[in-house]
């Protein structure tokens, strides 16, 4: 190949993916609930393509998930959240943190024995992001989303936890959604005590839409327009539980599922926020 076919070649191709990125650049605050499976993960794009990555799911599915929302050009995490050390949340994000610029991470980081979760831990090392706790005094603000983490009360830092579901941090993004990781009826119900205002637009079901969560004292209090449930299609759990689906119909609440729709995409515009 003569220099000249090659050189041509290269800017046709820089043409394209140019063209890709300015396809892909959104002038407005976007959720992603991504199609992984069996699992969470979850992009927040802010209107100046600042992302906020919540989990990263099993395997690596999650790098062909990104590729297909995110441009080419675009290689910067501003954002990683670990909600909880359990492989369906976490291993993706092994991948995520050697492919990307991964800025900060914040995780509840809870004493759990697991060779992935160390991997995890290690990979996070290596990449030298800052490293927040999740408590209730830890928010954030980035471009125009803010983050008010709700729960866990206190830092759960290196502490073993019976159900390491439950060190999954609760948060509210900028008052029209809810994040709960994994987080079951126990949480739910210390939330509910605590008097802490809930009421959004949008609800990610806890724990896949499981019957461990989703209290209908914990829907009632959300009132939620939209729940969003991460699941695998025809997984071994049986997630969702036809119990939460009944309790969202009964509510009013629309659902949209990743193992019937895939991947989701939200704009808090449309709902009126």
């Amino acid at each position: 190949m003569n220099l000249r076919i090659l050189l041509l070649l290269t800017l046709l191709f820089f043409d394209i993916a140019m063209l890709y990125d300015l396809s892909k650049l959104r002038s407005e605050l976007t959720l992603q609930v991504l199609d992984i499976g069996q699992g969470d993960a979850l992009l927040i794009s802010t209107s100046k393509q600042n992302h906020i990555l919540i989990d990263g799911g099993p395997g690596n599915k999650i790098l062909s998930e990104l590729s297909a929302v995110m441009p080419p050009s675009f290689r910067e995490i501003d954002l990683l959240i670990l909600t909880h050390p359990h492989l369906d949340h976490m291993e993706g994000l092994i991948s995520v943190l050697q492919r990307f610029d991964v800025k900060a991470v914040l995780m509840s980081a809870p004493s759990y024995d697991s060779l992935v979760y160390k991997a995890f831990l290690d990979a996070v090392y290596d990449e030298g992001s800052a490293i927040y706790f999740a408590q209730a005094n830890t928010d954030f603000r980035l471009g125009e989303v803010e983050m008010d983490v709700l729960y866990p009360f206190e830092n759960m830092t290196d502490i073993p936890i019976e159900n390491i579901n439950n060190a999954s941090p609760v948060i509210k993004i900028s008052n029209w959604l809810l994040l709960t990781g994994d987080a079951e009826q126990e949480v739910e119900s210390n939330i509910l005590e605590s008097g802490i205002d809930i009421d959004v637009d949008v609800l990610k079901a806890g724990h896949h839409g499981s019957r461990s969560s989703s209290t209908l004292e914990f829907l009632e209090a959300v009132s939620p327009r939209v729940m969003l449930i991460s699941a695998g299609k025809e997984n071994p759990f049986g997630h969702p539980h036809p119990e939460t689906l009944d309790k969202a119909k009964n509510l009013g609440i629309q659902v949209l599922r990743t193992d019937l729709d895939g991947r989701i995409t939200i704009h808090p515009s449309d709902l009126g926020t």
